[in-house]
């Protein structure tokens, strides 16, 4: 009977080992978030889902006139934290400010295909500023969510990533 409650216990303990692991490994899986707040204030005005961990911001830029996106995704950093990292930007004329060289900072390679400048990047971004001016139709896109960015007044918003929206 004793032998019998040892080996139970021990099947116990590994199933709940195995729970665990799985657990922790759906944690790491799991879908991260979008704050987005004043910068300067910090006041939080949304948070959003980021299914698959990648989003868009979209913009016209204020010299060429003309489309610009820049794609990002949210990593998990080794500290066990969320950051952001850009890995491309996409275009279709110069201007100040958009990359015109093939080793620009961070570029992994930097193509001309159907009228598209495209800028691939492995880029680590700090804090993640838009400066909004509804001139320019600042907009997020994450999933079949797109965020109008010139709701709020035209300034500095922080974009965060986090593992959860809180209520």
């Amino acid at each position: 009977m004793q032998k019998s409650i040892s080996v139970k216990r021990a099947s116990l303990n590994k199933l709940a080992l195995l729970l665990a692991g799985a657990f922790a490994l759906a944690g790491n899986l799991q879908a991260a978030d979008l704050e987005i707040s004043y910068y300067r204030e910090g006041k939080l005005l949304a948070c959003i889902p980021v299914a698959d961990k990648t989003f868009e911001l979209s913009f016209i830029h204020s010299v060429s006139h003309t489309p610009v996106t820049d794609y990002y995704r949210v990593v998990e950093s080794s500290a066990g934290g969320l950051t952001i990292n850009q890995t491309a930007e996409v275009f279709i004329a110069h201007g100040q400010g958009l990359p015109s060289l093939v080793n620009e900072p961070d570029a992994t390679s930097f193509k001309h295909r159907n009228g598209q400048f495209i800028l691939e990047m492995d880029r680590d971004i700090g804090p993640l500023i838009v400066r909004t001016d509804r001139r320019f139709k600042n907009r997020l896109h994450a999933g079949n969510n797109k965020i109008n960015l010139n709701q709020w007044p035209d300034g500095g918003l922080l974009i965060s990533p986090v593992f959860n929206c809180q209520p």
